[in-house]
């Protein structure tokens, strides 16, 4: 029999098109049990009976590699920030962790991508890539685009490109500097390239937000997501390919 080892050298991003617009799934609602989060992980409470545990990570990783501690949480996942009170909470979390370690500004991944039909060089002249609709959560919890609709920064999101690299993910900028909370830069979000920690900016990578399902007391269920956002396209985020044992 041959054996085989899930190599966790990489992760990849696999896209596939639904077929048209608008909110998936998303109730993980559990058989009237009481919805617990791990240990440090800070429970919210969403629409539609949807609960989402979530926690912030310090660390300089590429998209990827923040991915990838997420996934060794337990079956987390980089994190959407579906209303303002979680945007709140991982702006309070990145503010004392920067505080603690003497950091004045940083850039915090969260889990969005840019929806695979406006991964093109003319996507700008697309109406369905608007920066209300241009990128998506990726966690299959976090729906809606309140955040895309007001809290970008000025001028993004961006088409720039490092080398071959584009900005297909997300950094949510944070700054406990006064003279950057004077120009109201703290709190919004950012398009970053991805495999690229630090790149040309002010606010270099300096953490990500996990998040998870909860467990409902008396019952086994973790949670079903489904929902990802508006657009068509759902984004998951995988491990490698199996490799054959030795």
């Amino acid at each position: 029999m041959k054996l085989f080892l899930l190599s966790t050298v990489a992760l990849f991003v696999s896209v596939y098109a639904i077929g048209f617009t608008g909110n998936g799934g998303g109730g993980n609602g559990g058989n009237g049990g009481t919805p617990e989060c791990p240990f440090a992980y800070k429970l919210f409470k969403r629409p539609n009976g949807r609960y989402w545990c979530m926690k912030y990570f310090p660390g300089n990783e590429t998209f990827f590699g923040a991915e990838k501690i997420c996934r060794c949480q337990g079956g987390a996942s980089l994190s959407g920030i579906e209303n303002y009170k979680e945007l709140s909470y991982v702006l309070g979390e990145s503010e004392k962790s920067f505080e603690s370690i003497g950091i004045k500004t940083g850039g915090v991944w969260v889990g969005a991508y840019r929806r695979k039909d406006c991964r093109v060089e003319n996507m700008a002249t697309k109406p369905e890539c608007t920066k209300e609709y241009q990128y998506q959560w990726t966690d299959r919890n976090t729906m809606g685009n309140d955040m895309w609709k007001t809290r970008w920064t000025e001028g993004a999101p961006h088409n720039n490109k490092v080398g071959t690299h584009q900005e297909f993910c997300v950094q949510l900028q944070v700054s406990i500097d006064p003279a950057i909370l004077n120009k109201n830069l703290t709190g919004f979000f950012d398009n970053r390239v991805c495999v690229h920690p630090d790149g040309e900016t002010q606010f270099p990578t300096e953490g990500f937000v996990c998040g998870r399902p909860p467990k409902f007391t008396g019952d086994s269920y973790y949670g079903a997501g489904g929902g990802n956002g508006v657009g068509g396209g759902v984004i998951i985020i995988g491990a490698g390919k199996p490799t054959k044992k030795p």
